[in-house]
């Protein structure tokens, strides 16, 4: 389930996903990249290992980012740049 501050984009290979979610009372975004394990040929012991972390952490990231408002705008002037070229 989504949340208003929040936005996932699934990469095209369906294997992994950005998350995006902004922290109001910190003043922060998280950024963090998810495995997905869509792939077919994931092994079981994977695929369990992933569930735990799931299950011990809440969230299924490999790695995150905390970026404050100065860098998301930062961000977003580099993304806006890179797509008008």
């Amino acid at each position: 389930m989504n949340k208003e501050n929040e936005l996932h984009i699934t990469c095209d290979c369906h294997t992994h996903e950005l998350h995006f979610e902004k922290d109001d009372e910190l003043g922060v975004w998280y950024v963090s990249f998810w495995q997905r394990g869509y792939a077919s040929d994931t092994p079981w012991k994977y695929r369990l290992k992933c569930i735990w972390h799931i299950l011990k952490y809440g969230r299924p990231y490999g790695d995150e980012v905390i970026l404050s408002k100065n860098n998301i705008f930062r961000l977003k002037k580099y993304l806006e740049k890179q797509l008008k070229s």
